[in-house]
């Protein structure tokens, strides 16, 4: 329950951060420059805009891998479930082969003993007709 406990907490603190991300983007101040449609920025601000978008990037970065993992998974996942499937399949096979040897080798034996009775009920006969 421990790890579970820190993986949550982990969690919990990343989107704390995104958050407060967020917010310190939100409040950036931006002054107009006299004459220009250029704006101004303090330094601390302009920092914080370049932290959030490279962050951004990264996260970006981040679920597109995991876009294409989770593509390369669900693929690896179709492949082995045709793969079971056809598994299953052949096991069903075998298996119906498999009672098919059984039951050939059961009416052998049995075969086999049906010839050992008659033989013997034979021999039976031969030695009642020898003692009358």
């Amino acid at each position: 329950m421990s790890g579970e406990e820190n993986l949550i907490g982990k969690s919990i603190s990343k989107v704390q951060n995104q958050q407060v991300d967020v917010q310190a983007v939100e409040q950036i101040g931006v002054k107009n420059v006299p004459l220009s449609s250029k704006v101004i920025l303090e330094k601390e601000d302009y920092q914080t805009l370049v932290t959030a978008a490279q962050k951004y990037v990264v996260q970006v970065k981040r679920e597109s891998k995991l876009e294409k993992l989770l593509k390369a998974a669900e693929k690896t996942i179709a492949g082995l479930e045709k793969k079971v499937s056809e598994l299953t399949e052949t096991i069903a096979s075998l298996t119906k082969q498999l009672d098919q040897y059984h039951s050939v080798r059961g009416q052998m034996a049995l075969h086999t003993l049906k010839q050992e009775n008659d033989e013997l009920r034979r021999s039976n006969s031969q030695y009642k007709s020898i003692i009358e």
